[in-house]
């Protein structure tokens, strides 16, 4: 499924979000923790019921990783489309795994302490958008990036 190459390597971790420390070490065999890395949690803390655990999962991840790295978050939002939350809310009373939207606010907690790049947290689809395309529609989905200072 993976292949590596002279530039790199591809390596795929079987862990759950909730054991970062499990995440580290896996990564720690592939990954050099000397240098800036990436870390790219998308549509995965929605899967953390308590928003508290899921700041501190992401805040355990990126303690690990040097200076320079980059942290990616991207995850379901409340507080914009009422169908869309009517929906989720209705998913979640089923019995299936659930996804908990967060309000933008709280998605934005999850870069606190690292420089948010422009524009922001914005919806996905607005997030740095092609010169003269017309502005995509306002999702329920919120996302941004920001760096390790």
């Amino acid at each position: 499924m993976f292949e590596s190459s002279p530039e790199g390597a591809t390596a795929y971790i079987d862990a759950d979000v909730t054991a970062p420390e499990r995440i580290l070490e896996a990564a720690g065999e592939t990954l050099d923790f000397g240098r800036p890395v990436a870390l790219i949690l998308s549509n995965i803390l929605g899967h953390v019921g308590d928003y508290d655990q899921a700041r501190s999962i992401a805040d355990r991840l990126m303690d690990a990783l040097p200076s320079g790295s980059y942290l990616s978050v991207n995850d379901g939002s409340r507080g914009i489309d009422p169908v869309f939350e009517q929906a989720q809310d209705a998913y979640n009373d089923s019995g299936a795994v659930p996804y908990n939207l967060r309000t933008v606010e709280e998605i934005t907690g999850f870069f606190d302490g690292l420089e948010l790049i422009e524009p922001g947290v914005v919806p996905v689809a607005q997030w740095r958008p092609e010169p003269g395309s017309p502005t995509p529609e306002v999702i329920a989905e919120h996302g941004g990036l920001a760096r390790k200072p």
